[in-house]
């Protein structure tokens, strides 16, 4: 259900970043069939977030730091929603019809939550818990990435900063970044009030000091975007524990 890597830095024994990455995977269980859907859309971005997994990877060795990632696809059931919230297993995604989600039980919904959500944010939960009794500044990073086109938009921001609470974590990314040239919205191109569930829960309201960073999944598709993109948040994130 999760997975995670752990890196520790002799540098910096103060602060520690957490990357978090919920729509690491696409990977859904065998009796499911698919929800009904062609190998082929299973391996587009309304399964999963492209590029966001190897990203999270490459940042948290590089920089000697924690990751934490779900190993089932969000189509099953979407750890970054609420439990209340209609989106939690969705039925559609960008007018792709989800037929295994269509007239899904009482029961298996259950079993969903039971399975996979629960376990993943009480795994997440101790995760946490774990390095905030070894480092006094824990930094929640979730990185998820979205799509470019579609029939309704087309997107030019290259990433995309997601905050609630603390607006200092967001004002430190963003002007880094914007030193480096790239284009960036904020809280784009989803709202960070509504849809940042996952670090609303674990930054516990925003105790600890958290941020989502969206990344445009064109720019993540193949290992040298992965590369150019990683290096560049590398360098806005190293600022961030040495300052």
């Amino acid at each position: 259900v999760f997975f995670h890597k752990e890196y520790h830095s002799k540098k910096n024994t103060n602060s520690h970043i957490i990357f978090i990455c919920d729509h690491a995977t696409n990977v859904i269980e065998k009796k499911y069939k698919n929800l009904g859907l062609k190998n082929k859309t299973i391996k587009t971005h309304i399964a999963w977030d492209i590029g966001a997994k190897k990203i999270s990877l490459l940042l948290a060795k590089n920089l000697m730091q924690s990751c934490f990632f779900s190993n089932f696809s969000r189509l099953l059931i979407d750890p970054n929603r609420s439990k209340k919230s209609g989106d939690l297993i969705i039925k559609r995604s960008f007018e792709q019809l989800i037929p295994g989600n269509l007239k899904i039980t009482k029961q298996d919904r259950l079993y969903r939550i039971k399975k996979y959500y629960d376990v993943y944010h009480d795994g997440l939960n101790k995760f946490i818990k774990k390095k905030s009794v070894i480092y006094k500044n824990i930094y929640l990073i979730s990185i998820h990435s979205f799509t470019k086109t579609s029939n309704n938009f087309d997107r030019g921001v290259e990433i995309g900063l997601l905050w609630n609470k603390k607006i200092e974590l967001f004002l430190k990314i963003k002007n880094s970044l914007l030193k480096k040239k790239i284009h960036i919205g904020n809280n784009y191109p989803y709202s960070g009030y509504l849809y940042n569930f996952t670090l609303d829960k674990h930054s516990k309201n925003g105790y600890l000091n958290n941020i989502s960073i969206e990344i445009r999944n064109d720019l993540i598709c193949n290992p040298k975007g992965i590369k150019r993109i990683s290096m560049i948040l590398n360098d806005v994130l190293i600022e961030l524990l040495n300052g």
